[in-house]
C-alpha cells in the first residue's frame, strides 16, 4: 500500500513532503474530517537502528503530555505493521532558522528577539517543570505560527528524555553546535544543558552566526569547552542582552541561571509579563503585542 492510501485510512490527504529524518519522512497533510492542516511524522519501524521502538514510544509519551501555548500540539498517533504516524500541529510560518537566514537579511530588532525568546523560555520552563530535557533546542526546532501575529512553539521532542528524580543522565546526544561543555566531556548533565543551548540560540538571534563553530568535531569541542564567544554588537543591542548570553554560556553548569531566573531578568521581565498574561488566551492577544514592533 502506498503512502497516499495509507494516509487516507486515517482521513489524511498528503499535500507535500516537508522534511526527511532518520526514521522516515515528515508530511504536510489535510485532515479530511476537519478540513484543517497537520504535520505527520511517518516513522518506519523496519530500520536497522537499535531501540527505535523505545525512542518512538518515548516521543509519543512526551508529546501526549504537553499542553502549553508555546509547545507544538500533539493530535494523534496511528500504529501500523511497519509504520507509526505521529500527527501534530502545523506551524504556518516555518521555523526560526528560516526566518533569520532567509526572510530577515538584517539583524533582528531587540524587541522582536525578546518577544520570541520570552516565548521559548516559557515553553522550556513548562517542559522542565515536567522533568523533561529537550536536548535539541536549536533554531530549526523553534517553530513560528499564528494568523494575526507570531506565536513561537517548541517542536521536535524526538530525543527528549524524561528525568529520573534527582538523577542526571550522561548520554551524548543533540546537535553538535549547541552541545554544552559537560556533554562534550561525557559528564552527567541535567536541564542546564538546555540553558546552554538557549544561550547559543540567543547569540545566533543577535548575530546570525553560530556561537561556536569549527571545521572539525575536535575543533568544535575545543571552542565549546573554552566558552569564549565574540561579543554581540553593543551599538545595536543593550548590555543586558550580552549579560544574558554570558550567563547562559558559562562552562560551569551550576553557574548558569535556571529558566525561572532568566524569566526574572530586568531586560526580559516586561516582555515576559506581557506574553505570560496572553499565554492562556488565543493568538489575537499575542497579535496586540506584535503590533508594537
Amino acid at each position: 500500500m502506498d503512502i497516499t492510501e495509507r494516509f487516507k485510512l486515517h482521513n489524511l490527504i498528503v499535500l507535500r513532503t516537508i522534511g526527511k529524518g532518520t526514521y522516515g519522512n515528515v508530511y504536510l497533510c489535510e485532515k479530511q474530517n476537519k478540513k484543517s492542516l497537520a504535520v505527520v511524522k511517518d516513522i518506519e519501524l523496519n530500520t536497522k537502528l537499535q531501540n527505535h521502538n523505545k525512542e518512538i514510544a518515548n516521543e509519543i509519551k512526551i508529546l501526549a503530555t504537553m499542553n502549553h501555548p508555546n509547545i507544538i500540539k500533539f493530535y494523534n498517533c496511528y500504529y501500523e505493521e511497519k509504520h507509526v504516524m505521529i500527527c501534530m500541529e502545523y506551524a504556518t510560518k516555518g521555523n526560526l532558522a528560516e526566518y533569520m537566514f532567509e526572510r530577515c537579511p538584517n539583524l533582528i530588532k531587540q524587541t522582536e528577539i525578546l518577544f520570541y525568546f520570552s516565548q521559548v523560555l516559557l515553553g522550556v520552563r513548562y517542559i522542565h517543570n515536567l522533568d523533561i530535557i529537550h536536548r535539541d533546542l536549536k533554531a530549526e526546532n523553534i517553530l513560528l505560527t499564528g494568523t494575526h501575529g507570531v506565536i513561537v512553539k517548541i517542536g521536535d521532542f524526538g530525543i527528549s528524555k524524561m528525568l529520573a528524580s534527582a538523577k542526571k543522565t550522561s548520554t551524548v546526544i543533540g546537535t553538535p553546535y549547541y552541545l554544552a561543555p559537560e556533554l562534550c566531556e561525557g559528564k552527567p548533565y541535567d536541564t542546564k544543558s538546555d540553558v546552554w543551548a538557549l544561550g547559543c540560540l540567543l547569540y545566533e538571534m543577535c548575530t546570525h552566526k553560530r556561537a561556536f563553530d569549527s571545521e572539525s568535531l575536535v575543533g568544535l569541542v575545543k571552542v565549546i569547552t573554552s566558552g569564549n564567544v565574540h561579543p554581540i554588537d553593543m551599538t545595536v543591542y543593550d548590555r543586558g542582552l550580552q549579560d544574558l548570553v554570558d550567563s547562559m554560556l558559562s562552562v560551569i553548569p551550576e553557574k548558569r541561571p535556571t529558566i525561572k531566573e532568566l524569566l526574572g531578568r530586568p531586560i526580559l521581565l516586561p516582555t515576559v509579563y506581557t506574553v505570560y498574561l496572553d499565554a492562556g488566551n488565543d493568538e489575537l492577544l499575542y497579535s496586540k503585542f506584535c503590533k508594537c514592533f
